[in-house]
């Protein structure tokens, strides 16, 4: 996805758009990343009518939903569904396993530290899920960290907006 097709999305479907590319993009799904998405919501945020803090919560709201259906899909269904999902992939294997040692190890402030971490952000939800970790304390924790992420790259492209439309060369 091309920064001027987001664009146009966002023109036509503004807070719906929000949602439903925040929770693709907390599923990590391929083609959503986070360092072109969060920072364009903040961007068209800021040329739109859309207000910054409805758009900072819709994306808050929509990635804690996408991480709890990861998160049930690993408590109720464990890893032979995350064999199926995923494979066996060296790169995906390793990840998990740091995420599962950093939140046996830290427990609930690691779940929200994993959650400020590129790429352990999107995938402690699998560690989280098969560890069992309280539905309640996943949530808290992850809410604050999906905020935390959230805020700082939808603000830095709702401050940086004209900058970054300019680099991208949209109108």
């Amino acid at each position: 996805m091309d920064f001027q097709t987001f664009l146009d999305f966002f023109a036509q479907y503004g807070y719906l758009f929000i949602l439903v590319i925040c929770y693709c993009e907390y599923l990590n799904l391929p083609g959503f990343p986070a360092g072109l998405i969060m920072p364009g919501i903040g961007v068209l945020a800021g040329q739109s009518d859309l207000n910054l803090m409805g758009a900072l919560l819709l994306s808050v709201v929509s990635g804690t939903l996408a991480s709890l259906t990861i998160y049930g899909i690993c408590r109720y269904g464990g890893a032979p569904i995350l064999h199926k999902l995923f494979g066996k992939s060296p790169g995906f294997q390793k990840f998990v396993k740091q995420c599962h040692e950093k939140i046996q190890h830290g427990g609930n402030r690691a779940l929200f530290v994993c959650r400020l971490i590129p790429v352990l952000r999107t995938i402690v939800s699998i560690p989280a899920g098969l560890l069992k970790i309280p539905v309640r304390d996943y949530t808290i924790w992850s809410a604050a960290g999906i905020a935390c992420w959230n805020t700082a790259l939808i603000v830095f492209g709702y401050w940086g907006g004209g900058t970054i439309v300019g680099l991208f060369g949209a109108a």
